[in-house]
Parts: C-alpha cells; sequence; structure tokens
C-alpha cells in the first residue's frame, strides 16, 4: 500500500549484519547513543533483535542445546565426528523473514506529526533477504576474525550471561556456527554499504560514518542538527569541503566504504 508523503514520514531503515558475536548489539546501541546526543532532532529510535524473529527464541545467539555434551566430566568434550541427525546444520531458514518484513512494513510510514522513526535490525542474517535490502536505507556488516568472535562468544554467555557452558559454545562453534558463517552469513557481506572489519572495536568513527548516513534521510534537516564536531577534525561529519549528500548510501555508485 502506497502512502501520501504530505501526510506521512518515511522511517529510516539501517540493517546490521555480521557473524556469532562480531558485536551487532554493542553497535546498535552505540548507534542509538549517539543518535540521542543529536540536538533538536526528534526521531524515535528502535532496536529490533532478529531473535525475535526466530524459531525457539531465547537468549542466545543460536541455539546451543544442539551441541551440549551430557557428560558429567569437567573436560572440555568436543565431538569428534558431524552427525547430521545429532547436529543439524544452522541454516537461516529457522528465522521468520516474513514476520519481520510484516513488522518493518507496518512501521514504514509515520503520520508527520509523530517522531521521525529509526529501525536499528541487528541479527545474523540482516542483510540476507532481499526484501529487507529493499526496505533498508543503510546496510551495515560487522566483520571480525574467527578467534575475536568465539572469545567474546565465550565471555559474554558462559561469563556474563552464564546462559551457556564452555563446552557447548565451543561444540556450538566447531560444528555449527563456523560452518553457518562460511555458507550463509559472510555471503551477505558483499550486500553491504558499510563493513566495520574490527567488530565492535571500531574506533567510534564507524558509528559516526553510519550516524552521518542516517542524519541525509530525516526529514528535519536543520543545521543545528548535523552535530559538527568543535574540538577536533577526527570525525567524519559533513562539512561545506566534505558533504555526504554527494555519496548517498545507495542511491549513487552502489559502493561501499570499509574502515580499515
Amino acid at each position: 500500500m502506497t502512502t501520501s508523503t504530505t501526510t506521512s514520514n518515511r522511517s529510516i531503515i539501517v540493517l546490521l549484519g555480521g557473524g556469532h558475536a562480531a558485536g551487532k548489539k554493542t553497535t546498535a546501541n552505540s548507534l542509538k547513543q549517539e543518535l540521542s546526543k543529536i540536538p533538536s532532532t526528534n526521531v524515535d529510535i528502535e532496536i529490533i533483535d532478529m531473535n525475535q524473529f526466530k524459531e525457539g527464541c531465547n537468549a542466545s545467539s543460536i541455539d546451543t542445546t544442539e551441541y551440549y555434551n551430557q557428560g558429567k566430566s569437567a573436560a572440555i568434550t568436543v565431538s569428534k565426528e558431524f552427525h547430521h541427525d545429532k547436529y543439524p546444520s544452522l541454516k537461516p531458514s529457522r528465522f521468520q523473514f516474513d514476520k519481520l518484513k510484516e513488522v518493518l512494513r507496518s512501521k514504514l510510514y509515520i503520520p508527520v506529526d509523530q517522531p521521525q522513526k529509526v529501525l536499528i535490525v541487528h541479527g545474523l542474517y540482516a542483510l540476507y533477504d532481499k526484501e529487507i535490502r529493499d526496505l533498508s536505507n543503510i546496510k551495515v556488516f560487522i566483520d571480525s576474525d574467527s578467534d575475536t568472535r568465539l572469545i567474546r562468544w565465550i565471555r559474554r554467555d558462559v561469563l556474563e550471561r552464564k546462559t551457556n557452558t564452555l563446552d557447548s559454545v565451543i561444540n556450538a562453534y566447531l560444528l555449527g556456527a563456523r560452518r553457518e558463517m562460511n555458507d550463509f552469513i559472510f555471503p551477505t557481506k558483499e550486500f553491504a554499504d558499510v563493513i566495520m572489519p574490527k567488530g565492535a572495536n571500531e574506533p567510534n568513527d564507524a558509528v559516526k560514518l553510519v550516524i552521518d548516513g542516517i542524519i541525509l534521510y530525516l526529514t528535519d534537516k536543520r543545521p543545528e542538527t548535523m552535530y559538527l564536531p568543535t574540538t577536533t577534525s577526527n570525525y567524519l561529519r559533513p562539512t561545506d569541503e566534505l558533504s555526504l549528500e554527494k555519496e548517498r548510501f545507495d542511491i549513487q555508485k552502489n559502493k561501499f566504504y570499509e574502515l580499515n
């Protein structure tokens, strides 16, 4: 259904995809925090976790119960053989993309008398579905090497949240997540407008670059909303010399920014 732009504002949709424990949720929270700092900007920021649209939704990034060794030994036991019946392959089909698209479309147009929405969607397969990509304004792939992601995963689920055991996480990684990353998640990197190769450890300039992209789509573009720095020039901010109005993420050149 088409909605008149004279009576509504289009929501800004940002997709944050990437590997297991790469820092997608951390980046989403950073974006929300930075957007909240912009003065005189009337926006409603909503973070959407794709795990809410996963069959058997739980607090973990993947269902590690499938890979948990039930032995009572304190030693870590890693299964040496992969059995498809015991350790099923992790696939995108376990996510309910249709429900996510329904939610995004229901929030796509907001009456002009209400704050413009910024929807930040984060998840393993945020960049996987073409229809979701077409709805979005900015697509980000949060990358990180496998060792770093595994360490972050162990620290998060075993030490901090205490939602999984060490051997369940290691088995989940070796028998499921590693293959899933190579087969399904990593290929979505090619659809990104911005690539963050160091995950959540990326300097703030990476988040600020995405903020600049969001600003381009704001209905209210008064000068004070541009959030220019006053103490340092080491920011990716729009200036007279560098205007990101000329580099809309998807509209022109079909190029991406990779931050090294």
